[in-house]
Formats: C-alpha cells, structure tokens, sequence
C-alpha cells in the first residue's frame, strides 16, 4: 500500500494561525496613535498586519496598506517593497492570487532598480509561491531558481544576504515541484541542499520535514534501510524541539514505512502515537492519517472487527474534514467577496472625490474665465466711459469757451449800445423840442431790444452747455422767478455783480438785493456756504 504525502514549506510568507495577542495588539495601538514619525509609523502598522494576519485577514490587510500609504508618504523605497510583500502575502491567504501577484511584481520592480538583493529574492520566491498555488509548476520553478541564483552569488561573492532565514524552505518546494514531476533524483538533489543548510542553521522544523520528504523518496525507491534514516532523523529533529505536530506526522510517516516492510506491530505502534497526538492536538488531518492506518494494519492482520471500527472513525473524519473545508472554503470567498466589496466602495469613493475634484476644478476654471471676461468687459467699458469723458469734458471746455467769449463780446456789444445811448443823451439836449421825442423813443427801443436781445441769446447758449443745471434747478426749486433763474445761470459762471450789471442793466444795489432773495430761496441761511459753490454743485 503507498500513501502520497508532500510537505511544502511556504518559507516566506507564512501565516500562523493562533490566538491574537490583544495586549501586544493595544500596546502597538497606544503607540501608533502617540507617533507622529513615519518610520515608526509603519514599523508599527506592519507588526499589526503580523498579528491580526493571524485571525483577522482584512483588519490585517488594512494595516498593510495603511503602511503602504505611509511608506509613498515618506518615499521610503523599502518599506514600500516589505508593504507591498506583506499585502500580497495576506492576499495569498484570501485566495486572491491574482492582486497578490500583482503586489509582488511591483515589490519586485522597486527592488531592482534600488538594488535591495534580500528583498528581490524575497518578492521572486513569493511570486514562485504564487505560481506553484495554482499549479503553474514551471513558472513557479523559474522564480524559485531566479531566487536561488541571487543567493548563491551572494555566497560566492562573500556576501551573503541578511535577513534570508529560510532558504532551505525555497529548496524544498523546488524539490516538490519535481517529486509531483515524478524526477525523483532532482527532488532529491535539491531536498539535500536544503537540508544541509537547515542543519547548519539548526532548524530542527525544516530538518523534520526535508527530511520527511527524503524519506518518501526512499520507500518509493524501496530503499528501505535510507528510508528508515531519514524518518528517524525527522522525529529526533521534531523532538528536540516539542514540535508535537510535527513529530505526528514523523510518527505516521514511519507507520507508513513499517508497513512498506511488513513490520505491523511497529506500524500500528507508530500509528497510535499519531492518533493520540492528533486527538489531543486537535488536528483532524492527522487523525484520518492514522486512523486510515490503523484500519489497513488491523485489515491485513485479519482483525475485521478493529479494522471496521478504524474504518468508521476515518469515514466521520474525512466526512468532518470535507465539511470543514467547505466552512473554510465558504470562510475565504466571504473573505474575498468582503474584500473585493471594500474594494469597490473604496473605488467608487475615490470615483466622487475625482468627480467632485473635476466638477470644482471646473467651476474655478469656469469662475476664472467669467471674472476674466468681466474684468476685461468692465476695463473695457470704464475705457469706453473714460473716454467719453473726456471727450464730453473737451466739449465742456470748448462750449464754457464759447458761453464765455459769447458773454465777452454781448458785455461788449452792451457797452458799444450804452455808449452810443450816452452819445444820443448828450446829443438830445442840443436838439429842437420837436426833434426830443422821436430821439427818446430810439434811446428806449435801443436800451429794451438790447437786454432782451442779450437774455436770449445767452440763454441759449449757456443751456446747450449745462442743461441738467436747468433741470435740477426748476425741479429741486420751482418757486423761483425767470429773474431769479437768470441771475443763478449768471452766478453759475462766477460772474460779479459788475459783469452781470453791465449785461442786464441793473444796478449793482439791485443784483445784491436779488442775490439775498436767491439765497434765501435756495434754503441757504449758513453765511458760511458760498452761493456761487452752491449752484455749482446743482
């Protein structure tokens, strides 16, 4: 009868699953909470990722990329690559091997092109790991050997690499690979190296299980004698160290062999130490191991009775251990459906703060064209009014120039009439009485055509100029007579009693009088306000 075993050590990623340790867990909290410094930062996050690896996948997947984000952070490269190696190794674990793979080829990227030697092998053994998973045996054979290359040269070179602590583990899962390829002399030859190098760093656990598969080897070659040496060597590796489940699987691997060669007392002896160890270690795997034994052994001893009652007990385990691993089957896809769900909230997440980013970078870049286009519409249109302005304000000039050498040449027309009146009055006494009366009645046609003639016209003028002093003048004051009117117009162009006698007519007394009835009509009691600065701010 030939039972296949095959031990695979996953020796760079290796995920214990035993009880969390909620005070070192705590412990770690405090401290992460109470450091502002980003090394410390994410050493603390990936011992956490270790210690909730062990019962709590995503809360340790959580902390691995929580260290991940702090490592781009502080663009420390290598915390990146032990970020990066740490998620895919929990990934392997969830069973998403295609992001954990992902993870390691990106850790793998970063390691060589900063030359960190014990972190490339490290990321090219993990992605052999990934690839002898699924069973994609020769690409999971060149990482391993692509590892395997950086460390021997290393060796050769005097320089072996640190923090390398089981590269024995990487030769044995070579040495797998080609056992299930049926090349039992290369398994062999690779099985021996790494236990040579298990020995020489003492690792009585690697010891006990190369040597294990050394041992399968031998019984299937049927060489007995080197069967039984390695098997023996593995249970006293395992027991050096109390490894209890291991030296199980060292007790029914002998069980095997004992009845490879007839041997079915020692078979059955090997048999029951396994089946105690597992019954009390609680590990259904080794007791169907056992018990399958213990079954055939009593069976070929003709002991029916024992044989059906070992037979039974391996049929509840195996029934057992089917629906165990489909609870941890059903286990890992709700792990991995949970995951990928936080995954996509996380995407759709990052998906609103794109589109928020995007819809407020557009409203500012929008924003800063309208205040763009407002800014130069409005510098336009003040350059426009600017303009117009100044254009209205040269007309202004022009027409004030005009008004006033209108005002000087009417102020010069009325002294030319007044002196040829005073001519004509001196010119009256030397005439006849019969000539006095035609001469008067020219004098006075000549003294109103003129004060009417000089009104109008300058009435006109000074309109067309300030036409809105007009406006505001009869609107805010309506009670003021047509005299009054003039005289503000008058006043308006700062004119003085004088000039304003000389073309109206009146007496100096008679514009002072009508200048304090203006004043009092136009509300102004303070002596203080100057009139003519009042009418020029209507």
């Amino acid at each position: 009868m030939k039972v296949k075993f095959l031990f695979i050590i996953f020796s760079f990623h290796v995920l214990r699953l035993v009880a969390q340790d909620p005070i070192k867990i705590d412990s770690l909290q405090i401290k992460l909470n109470n450091t502002n410094e980003d090394t410390s930062k994410v050493k603390i996050l990936l011992e956490l990722s270790d210690l909730y690896s062990r019962t709590d996948f995503l809360k340790a997947l959580e902390h691995a990329k929580e260290a991940l984000k702090v490592s781009n952070h502080l663009e420390s490269r290598l915390y990146l690559i032990r970020s990066h190696i740490k998620i895919g190794n929990i990934l392997i674990f969830i069973g998403n091997y295609d992001e954990a793979l992902n993870n390691f080829l990106v850790s793998l990227t970063i390691s060589k092109n900063d030359d960190f030697l014990s972190e490339e092998l490290v990321a090219l053994a993990s992605i052999g790991i990934v690839n002898d998973r699924v069973g994609k045996f020769d690409d999971a054979l060149k990482y391993y050997f692509e590892a395997l290359n950086i460390y021997n040269k290393c060796i050769e070179n005097r320089k072996p690499l640190s923090g390398i602590k089981s590269i024995h583990g990487l030769y044995n899962n070579i040495g797998n690979i080609y056992l299930s390829k049926n090349q039992e002399s290369t398994a062999e030859n690779y099985y021996l190296k790494g236990l040579a190098i298990a020995e020489q760093k003492k690792d009585y656990i690697n010891i006990g299980n190369i040597c294990n598969n050394l041992g399968k080897i031998e019984i299937q070659r049927k060489n007995y004698p080197q069967a039984n040496k390695y098997l023996s060597k593995s249970l006293d590796a395992r027991t050096k160290v109390n490894d209890k489940s291991g030296i199980a699987k060292s007790y029914y691997y002998l069980s095997n062999y004992y009845i490879e060669t007839n041997n079915l007392d020692e078979a059955q002896k090997c048999a029951e130490k396994a089946l105690d160890l597992g019954t009390n270690l609680k590990e259904p795997l080794t007791r169907q191991i056992a018990s399958m034994f213990l079954y055939q052994i009593n069976k070929g001893r003709k002991k029916f009775d024992v044989a059906l009652k070992y037979h039974e007990q391996y049929k509840q385990i195996s029934d057992s251990l089917i629906n165990d691993n489909k609870i941890q089957e059903f286990t890992r896809l709700q792990l991995q459906y949970d995951y990928e769900k936080i995954e996509k909230e996380k995407a759709a997440k990052q998906q609103i703060i794109r589109l928020t980013y995007i819809i407020i970078s557009s409203t500012f870049f929008l924003g800063m064209i309208i205040l763009g286009l407002l800014f130069f519409l409005t510098r336009s249109r003040n350059k426009r009014i600017k303009l117009e302005n100044e254009k209205l304000e040269k007309d202004m000039i022009i027409k004030n120039k005009e008004l006033t050498a209108n005002v000087i040449y009417l102020l010069k027309k009325n002294e030319l009439i007044d002196s040829i009146t005073a001519r004509l009055l001196k010119l009256k006494e030397k005439l006849k009485d019969e000539n006095l009366d035609p001469l008067q009645k020219i004098i006075i046609d000549l003294q109103s055509l003129t004060e009417k003639e000089v009104w109008d016209e300058f009435e006109v003028r000074f309109q067309s100029v300030h036409e809105e002093f007009y406006q505001n003048l009869k609107k805010n004051f309506p009670d003021l007579t047509p005299s009054e009117i003039k005289l503000a117009a008058f006043l308006r162009l700062n004119m003085t009693s004088k000039e304003i006698s000389a073309l109206t007519g009146q007496s100096i007394n008679s514009l002072e009088t009508a200048r304090y009835r203006l004043r009092k009509k136009l509300g102004i009691t303070n002596q203080e306000v100057n009139l003519v600065n009042f009418l020029l701010n209507i």
